[in-house]
């Protein structure tokens, strides 16, 4: 059995000191690095949506919800007797997700916490999702088996996040703009997933500049 890393209480920290700071930045800047590439951000968002399937009734969980752009898709998804939670490190970032659903007069449950430790019991949701910050988890493989955890048995997991892809050439702008984030350029973490992971997918969205990997929780 390969043993799971503990997080290191200080990189947690940094991690939370990062997204608290860059809060008020976030949608403006997915929106620039978006028109960059040449792509929408919100129709890629609803694109990475699409995949989990979503039926009105569901439970889904997004991992990182940040400032809750993702929110009111997922609502859509799972229409008015469904269930949406979102889940984020920073308290700043959940504040200002707060104020936007608030605006558009959308709901969903929300907690502080962590994505390496979430606090849901096993088989919670009938979806999971994550959309961008993966690569700066201090435990990337304890994250995606909590995801798989709180997954019910069928459940379809996707996590997005920027990366380059390894099946075609790769765009100009794409390589200027993971050099300033330099743990983008990983590839998708298909080895940190866990045994009950089947049907796994990998494909590519926002211009190739981001990669979309799903899969089924046996």
């Amino acid at each position: 059995m390969r043993m799971q890393k503990r997080p290191d209480p200080e990189e947690v920290r940094r991690t939370r000191d990062f997204y608290d700071w860059w809060a008020p930045f976030y949608d403006a800047t997915n929106w620039l690095a978006a028109r960059l590439r040449g792509a929408s951000d919100f129709t890629e968002r609803r694109k990475a949506v699409e995949r989990l399937g979503l039926a009105p009734g569901m439970r889904v969980l997004e991992v990182s919800c940040g400032t809750g752009t993702n929110l009111p898709l997922l609502s859509e998804g799972v229409g008015q007797v469904g269930l949406v939670t979102g889940i984020d490190i920073s308290a700043r970032m959940l504040r200002r997700c707060r104020n936007k659903l608030r605006r558009k007069s959308d709901e969903a449950s929300l907690l502080l916490g962590d994505a390496a430790k979430l606090p849901f019991a096993d088989g919670s949701f009938d979806a999971v999702f994550h959309h961008g910050g993966i690569a700066e988890f201090p435990n990337k493989r304890a994250a995606i088996a909590e995801m798989a955890r709180v997954a019910r048995p069928g459940g379809k997991v996707v996590i997005c996040d920027p990366g380059l892809p390894f099946d075609r050439p790769v765009r100009w702008i794409n390589r200027q703009l993971l050099k300033l984030q330099p743990a983008y350029a990983a590839p998708p973490p298909v080895r940190h997933l866990p045994k009950t992971a089947q049907s796994v997918h990998v494909s590519w969205i926002r211009g190739d500049a981001w990669y979309l990997l799903e899969f089924v929780k046996a």
